[in-house]
């Protein structure tokens, strides 16, 4: 039950108004990827069940996806973010709960997933306020 979380909720788009563009966006953009880096570095030493962070490294993919108006599907995420189909639609569904991510399409093949206003809000101000990247 998500109470209305996801009513009217879309992702967002490249022409969807200021929030997109200029100088600041392209730091913004710099400071995600290189925290996405670092998630999908420290992967290398851990093993994915001893350091889970599926979650942040999903937020990180669609961020920078709505940065570079790139539309994922659920598959391109899942192959992004480095998860198997299970773990994936768990994630997606926990961010869908929330109120972070959407889902949209009516092709089961062609949904694409992308951050709510709220979602993309949160990960603007995470990433701004993230220090030391």
């Amino acid at each position: 039950m998500t109470f209305g979380a996801n009513d009217g909720a879309r992702a967002l788009r490249v022409d969807d108004g200021p929030l997109h563009g200029g100088t600041g966006e392209r730091k913004l953009e710099t400071k995600a990827q290189r925290l996405l880096d670092q998630v999908k570095q420290r992967e290398r030493y851990f093993r994915r069940s001893v350091m889970a962070d599926g979650t942040m490294g999903v937020m990180l993919s669609l961020f920078l996806a709505e940065l570079k108006a790139v539309p994922l599907t659920q598959a391109n995420l899942a192959l992004v973010a480095l998860l198997d189909g299970e773990e994936e639609r768990r994630v997606i569904d926990s961010l869908i709960h929330a109120g972070l991510a959407v889902v949209t399409g009516d092709n089961p093949d062609r949904r694409t997933v992308g951050l709510t206003p709220l979602g993309s809000a949160r990960m603007r101000s995470f990433i701004s306020d993230y220090p030391d990247i």
